[in-house]
């Protein structure tokens, strides 16, 4: 679910769909991405679930690669906004293990509701981010400091530095080197970021290699720290851990 749209196509007046009536569920608003021309329409606006807005109308769906054409679970009352960070986050999935995903049950009040836990993988970070316009803050960081995608890249003109997660397609042509084993990818929508992703292991290069093989004309999402590769536009990470990617599949 998308919290938000726009009213204008110039994209200058946001619109939350906590804010709606009922009567503005004919209305046609603007997708989120500044590059598709999908027509949003809230839905759940009289119903018992939280209001979202979708593009339900099949003539006027998002453009292939939108990121906002992927199911999105992102429910704001699950999680714990308050005991989330951001940087300690990352870096616990690069260091994710069996035992430390075993480990993670649902603590339980004494009456067996569960508490609500902070967001703790790629793919819930990544739905969050998607939820809410880029300059919108969660737990005090803005949402553009957190991803980059085809709203957030005024806000990197010098480049990708330090733990961000971002939305990416696999490079065209030969994408891999598996004498350095290393996989490119590139980001946003614009190519105008190389990422070059390093491997130690070979068994993880090769199975996010044929993974992303099968999956390239569909987005990527990466989660990283990321520094200079020492060419000009292009960025480089570790790759430690299969929970730090995430191939994002359509709406079915």
């Amino acid at each position: 679910m998308v919290l938000y749209a726009y009213i204008d196509r110039e994209r200058t007046k946001k619109f939350y769909a906590k804010e709606a009536l009922k009567e503005d569920k004919k209305k046609r608003y603007y997708c989120p991405s500044p590059t598709c021309d999908a027509h949003m329409y809230l839905c759940s606006v009289d119903g018992v679930s939280s209001a979202y807005f979708s593009a339900t109308r099949k003539q006027h769906s998002h453009r292939q690669g939108c990121g906002f054409e992927a199911s999105n679970n992102f429910k704001p009352q699950n999680f714990d906004e308050a005991s989330f960070d951001f940087e300690n986050v990352l870096e616990a999935m690069r260091k994710l293990n069996k035992s430390t995903v075993k480990n993670k049950k649902s603590i339980l009040h004494k009456n067996g509701e569960a508490h609500s836990k902070p967001l703790r993988t790629t793919r819930q970070i990544y739905e969050m981010c998607k939820s809410y316009p880029c300059s919108h803050k969660y737990n005090n960081l803005s949402i553009g400091k957190m991803l980059l995608d085809d709203r957030s890249e005024y806000m990197y003109p010098k480049g990708v530095f330090g733990n961000r997660i971002i939305e990416s397609k696999v490079k065209r042509g030969i994408f891999y080197d598996s004498t350095k084993m290393e996989l490119r990818l590139v980001a946003p929508s614009s190519k105008k970021y190389e990422l070059i992703l390093q491997f130690a292991d070979k068994s993880l290069f090769l199975d996010i290699k044929n993974s992303l093989y099968k999956n390239r004309d569909k987005l990527i999402i990466l989660s990283g720290l990321w520094e200079s590769s020492a060419t000009f536009n292009s960025f480089c990470t570790k790759i430690v851990n299969k929970s730090q990617i995430v191939v994002l599949n359509k709406l079915k």
